[in-house]
């Protein structure tokens, strides 16, 4: 398996790294979800060079 990262764009177009955020999101006007107070990991994925499977963790 190879690392790699799954990657997101953000309301201005900029690429940036997803995360994985516990527990149930709320909606806010000006972020798009709350995450205050909530543990943010990043999404790191690995892909089998044979069939192209890719499997997500976040580690941490």
């Amino acid at each position: 398996m190879a690392k790699g990262t799954t990657l997101t764009k953000d309301s201005n177009g900029a690429r940036v790294v997803g995360n994985w955020v516990e527990g149930i999101l709320e909606r806010s006007i000006w972020t798009g979800y709350k995450t205050k107070g909530k543990s943010l990991l990043p999404i790191t994925t690995y892909r089998c060079g044979k069939c192209g499977l890719l499997e997500n963790y976040a580690e941490g």
